[in-house]
């Protein structure tokens, strides 16, 4: 199967910011290329990766093509890219753009398969349980009547609900705390953000749509009927897209995901190669042997810090840039 060229990593983009990736759009390669994924939906879909980026500041310093990559990953799941509309975001991470699937769009993707005869995640305030059997997972709720004061009332969770046609039913309720725990475990990013007191990660300035978010996928992930659409979304969700094949087959890395997944997508998704310790150890000792600082090229070069998380294709580029020390 034939690779589309528009792999991210050695890519030396002069230029960023809208100029730079309406330029790339224009070019006949990925014209082509949207073109054979999208058909007729090629040209909306052009216009709606700039207007993405003309209304997010921070896509404008990424790498356009991986904007343009994190855009195509949304519209092979046959989901808007617009952020008003909640079903899939273009994030930056770094300077490069990651594909994020919003909680409506999961919701989306599991009532296409015509399994779901319910399915929903929301908030819990404060004193809405009365009661909760850990073992069956089932929540007895008793909402607030008033939605001005339940909006205003302190949230103390989220759970979220699905139920098949054929009467199965689950409901997976997490606190904010145990949220929160989840969100330092998976997300360097938010790791960051605590370490340094930001606020920048998806987590900190939009956390009760990630928390959603999070019931859902998990409680998809475990219960859930899962089509291929839906599988799809499962894994490509937080990934930074680095080749499309001609298929619309999605590879890359999750450079801000702390924990080991890190799959190719596909109808047979494998796990993508890693450097072992040894092999780090070794980039590292070279690495310094000729006084380089190669957390800092890592990070730069692909938004990465934790060595560990390099592909095996990125680890090699560097160990070139640590022997040769060119950048």
């Amino acid at each position: 199967m034939a690779t589309a060229k528009n792999n991210l990593v050695g890519k030396e983009i002069p230029q960023t910011g809208v100029p730079a990736l309406k330029s790339m759009l224009a070019t006949q390669a990925i014209k082509k290329q949207i073109k054979s994924l999208l058909g007729d939906r090629a040209g909306h879909f052009m216009m709606a990766i700039v207007q993405v980026v003309e209304g997010t500041p921070q896509l404008k310093n990424c790498d356009p093509q991986s904007i343009i990559n994190a855009s195509i990953a949304s519209a092979v799941l046959n989901l808007p890219i617009e952020k008003n509309l909640g079903f899939a975001y273009i994030v930056p991470y770094g300077t490069l753009a990651q594909f994020q699937m919003g909680y409506k769009g999961f919701i989306q993707l599991a009532l296409r398969s015509g399994e779901y005869k319910y399915i929903n995640s929301i908030e819990i305030k404060e004193g809405e349980i009365k009661e909760y059997n850990l073992l069956t997972g089932e929540l007895k709720l008793e909402f607030i009547e008033d939605i001005d004061k339940r909006l205003e009332t302190k949230t103390i969770g989220y759970a979220s609900y699905i139920e098949f046609n054929n009467g199965f039913r689950n409901t997976l309720f997490m606190t904010v705390s145990q949220i929160k725990k989840h969100a330092e475990k998976y997300s360097q990013s938010y790791q960051n953000d605590i370490k340094y007191k930001k606020s920048t990660s998806n987590w900190s300035t939009n956390f009760d749509a990630m928390a959603l978010k999070t019931v859902l996928k998990l409680n998809l992930s475990k219960y859930g009927a899962l089509s291929v659409e839906v599988q799809k979304a499962l894994q490509t969700d937080g990934m930074v897209i680095e080749e499309i094949e001609e298929d619309g087959t999605l590879v890359g890395n999750f450079s801000d995901n702390t924990g080991d997944e890190n799959i190719v997508i596909g109808d047979n998704p494998v796990i993508e190669e890693k450097p072992t310790n040894e092999d780090i150890t070794t980039l590292i000792s070279i690495a310094v042997g000729n006084k380089l600082d190669i957390t800092k090229i890592s990070r730069e070069k692909y938004g990465i810090s934790d060595l560990g998380r390099l592909s095996m294709k990125q680890y090699k580029e560097l160990k070139e840039i640590a022997i040769t020390g060119e950048v």
